[in-house]
């Protein structure tokens, strides 16, 4: 299947390990190595051309969830150039950890992954129903969950494995630890981008969880500013297949 032309080599390297969202299922060989099921080439680019589809609206709710933090930061009284050059997570440089995991970016994502369950658990707790948000979601909100959900837990790997790149970086000349690290990072700062994204459309559904949705987005925000930071050079990286 290496030799097929349709097959974009390595595509899988820096995605995002969400097979059911994929725009290029059908053209990439892990996902049909994984197939649990045989499924038409002509079945697989319709399914990809829904998930294009999502990406886009997903994209366009990234610049209201922009739009949103900048309100937000004129109302705590946080000028732009403060909330821009705000990096705390990325000081001091990642030269001074000898493990990844102590790194404050790698931190910053676990307590994310803490806040993302406090927040779904009081919703939970002060609902009128007796039905779970995460299992039984409102028809509008399925698809900001499902996102929000998919990344939760995604990040801290990523951005561990990006750190470790780094490091690595720190005691061998060679370029690939590099590549891997900026690759990692780019794939980390999608998911935050996503994750903003889905928790701009949260914002206005829950009144009583004003406050904690908004600590969600700037913590967020500050984590994506911060990645930058440590790895400048991760958003301009080419991820096969998917930044064309």
């Amino acid at each position: 299947m290496t030799d097929e032309p349709d097959l974009i080599p390595g595509i899988y390297i820096y995605c995002d390990r969400w097979c059911e969202r994929c725009a290029f299922t059908s053209r990439c060989l892990q996902f049909r190595l994984e197939a649990q099921e045989n499924v038409s080439g002509g079945t697989l680019q319709n399914f990809d051309a829904l998930n294009v589809t999502f990406w886009l609206e997903i994209g366009e709710a990234l610049v209201q969830a922009m739009r949103l933090i900048r309100e937000i930061a004129a109302n705590e009284g946080i000028k732009p150039d403060d909330l821009q050059n705000e990096t705390v997570f990325s000081e001091p440089p990642v030269s001074h950890y000898r493990d990844a995991r102590e790194h404050p970016c790698a931190s910053a994502a676990l307590i994310y992954a803490g806040m993302v369950n406090d927040w779904f658990a009081t919703v939970d707790e002060f609902s009128e129903t007796e039905e779970s948000l995460l299992t039984n979601p409102p028809h509008t909100l399925d698809e900001p969950i499902r996102v929000i959900r998919h990344y939760q837990y995604f990040l801290y790997p990523k951005i561990v494995r990006a750190v470790e790149g780094r490091l690595g970086k720190q005691v061998s000349t060679s370029a690939e630890l590099e590549t891997d690290a900026c690759g990692s990072a780019k794939v980390a700062l999608i998911a935050i981008d996503r994750s903003l994204a889905a928790w701009s459309v949260l914002y206005g559904e829950y009144p009583s969880q004003e406050d904690s949705t908004i600590s969600i987005l700037l913590h967020l925000d500050r984590l994506r500013r911060a990645l930058e930071v440590v790895f400048p050079d991760a958003r301009a990286f080419i991820r096969p297949g998917l930044d064309g």
